[in-house]
């Protein structure tokens, strides 16, 4: 049995876990240390609490982490779509978008809708977003730096409250 989700050429999906938290700390991209310091949280704090959390995932090349991803509930069949990447990851980015179309599905299966927010001035990020068939909702201003909300309806799921208490037809 394979010991990662997925796989695209020398990327893998894999469970995020506490031996990731050091690499990815240390390796974390800058925009995304920006990023943690609005919030005034460290990279080693962040990833400590975020691995231990479900469906946070890893994208690794030969076993070194590259990117974190996760999806939280944000309602019903909605889910908050994150990722964090380290610097690597720009060596690998056309390896990564090439991945990414079945990462996203990956992450939509169990929501009808993500929604993703985007610091304004994370440009490759938006490009992605729009990229994997995300759209611009809003923007979220803030304090001296603004937000791009994203959504992506997941259009072969159909959009029911409770997925477990719809009529079955026999």
């Amino acid at each position: 049995m394979a010991d990662y989700i997925m796989k695209q050429g020398l990327l893998t999906l894999v469970p995020a876990d506490i031996k990731h938290v050091i690499p990815l700390s240390e390796t974390l991209g800058e925009k995304n240390r920006f990023e943690l310091s609005l919030f005034d949280r460290e990279p080693l704090e962040f990833f400590m609490e975020f691995v231990k959390k479900e469906n946070v995932y890893v994208v690794e090349k030969a076993n070194t982490p590259l990117a974190i991803v996760g999806v939280e509930a944000d309602g019903h069949q909605t889910g908050l779509m994150w990722a964090m990447f380290a610097e690597d990851m720009q060596k690998n980015w056309y390896s990564f978008l090439k991945a990414s179309p079945n990462l996203i599905e990956f992450l939509h299966g169990n929501y009808y809708k993500l929604n993703m927010n985007v610091l304004d001035g994370h440009e490759d990020i938006k490009k992605w977003a729009i990229w994997l068939g995300f759209e611009v909702d809003a923007v979220v201003k803030g304090n001296n730096i603004d937000y791009i909300h994203f959504v992506r309806c997941n259009l072969s799921k159909n959009n029911v409250y409770n997925l477990a208490s719809r009529p079955v037809i026999h």
